[in-house]
């Protein structure tokens, strides 16, 4: 019944003209607001200390679009950690809005919204676009003696909470974990894990069962992991055998795209600007490379399709959250 999704559209094949002929259509209508936009240096803002995925995304997608001058002004990257990303969005919110100010997340923004973990709504925001997006793991301890994921929810629904899940509560291991279950019918105990570090040193000292794992984190770290289900789409070639979630039969895939959003009232012409360049950047071969060699996907989305995106994930998360909460 859960399930993450872009509604309507092919997360693989987006139409690279929709961000330029939005772009064409400021020259013609707002042209005079166009050409002095940008008129002063980029702000980005990322809800995240410097080193993770959402910082690193900015950082490159940033430097190529400054390598190119599809934004002539300076790109500054500002971390702004904590406060379940209140920090970040509070930022970008004291500055005009003007598009000189963005925030770039991921869908754990709409988990805060639903859990209502800030001071902030979805109405706040006007989407830029995706940028691309990848899908997680969950996966258990080698010796488990569980190889698949039926093994493993066939004994959860004999023995109710049998098993200890490693969360962030209002976190998105917790509410993609939250999604299976209620999918499958099978409820686990919590231990509480913040961070993906967390969850590999407690599934590797025995204290936790199974845990969501960002697909590049089992490459990198997780020869003591046995991965039972991904939750995107398709296989990932970097692991072809391991199935979705789909496959078994289980109506839940989670995206967690780039996402890149501007204040409400920044103009359209300014906000149609910056999704060109993103646009344009995302699908340099460089990048397209790099996501590749890290279990991402590269790809576009437009500010209207993202943001009827994010509504509808919303919803779904809405009623996660009533359950769980």
């Amino acid at each position: 019944m859960s399930k993450i999704a872009m509604p309507g559209v092919s997360r693989r094949v987006f139409t690279i003209g929709a961000g330029v002929a939005l772009a064409g259509g400021v020259l013609s209508g707002g042209q005079a607001m166009a050409q002095t936009f940008p008129s002063r240096p980029i702000k980005i803002c990322v809800p995240f200390k410097p080193g993770g995925r959402t910082d690193l995304v900015a950082r490159m997608l940033a430097e190529k679009i400054k390598e190119n001058d599809w934004l002539p002004q300076p790109i500054a990257i500002v971390n702004a950690d904590g406060g379940a990303g209140a920090n970040a969005v509070n930022m970008m919110k004291r500055d005009p809005a003007d598009g000189h100010t963005i925030l770039h997340w991921q869908h754990q923004l709409l988990i805060a919204i639903a859990m209502e973990l800030g001071n902030f709504s979805l109405d706040q925001f006007k989407s830029i676009g995706y940028t691309g997006g990848g899908s997680p793991i969950w996966a258990v301890h080698e010796d488990s003696p569980y190889q698949t994921l039926d093994e493993l929810i066939a004994y959860l629904k004999d023995n109710p909470r049998g098993l200890v899940e490693a969360v962030g509560i209002g976190t998105i291991p917790h509410f993609v974990g939250a999604m299976l279950a209620q999918s499958a019918g099978f409820e686990t105990r919590y231990v509480t894990a913040n961070s993906g570090s967390d969850r590999l040193r407690l599934i590797l000292g025995g204290n936790a069962d199974i845990a969501l794992f960002a697909a590049s984190e089992y490459l990198s770290q997780g020869e003591n992991l046995r991965p039972l289900v991904y939750f995107g789409t398709e296989r990932l070639a970097q692991m072809p055998d391991v199935p979705t979630a789909t496959e078994l039969g289980y109506d839940v895939t989670w995206a967690n795209p780039n996402w890149w959003l501007a204040p409400a009232d920044t103009p359209d012409e300014h906000v149609a600007a910056i999704g060109a360049a993103l646009e344009k950047a995302i699908a340099d071969p460089e990048i397209v490379q790099y996501f590749e060699e890290n279990t991402l996907e590269a790809y576009w989305v437009n500010g209207e399709d993202s943001m009827a995106d994010a509504r509808q994930t919303l919803e779904q998360l809405k009623s996660i959250a009533a359950t769980i909460g």
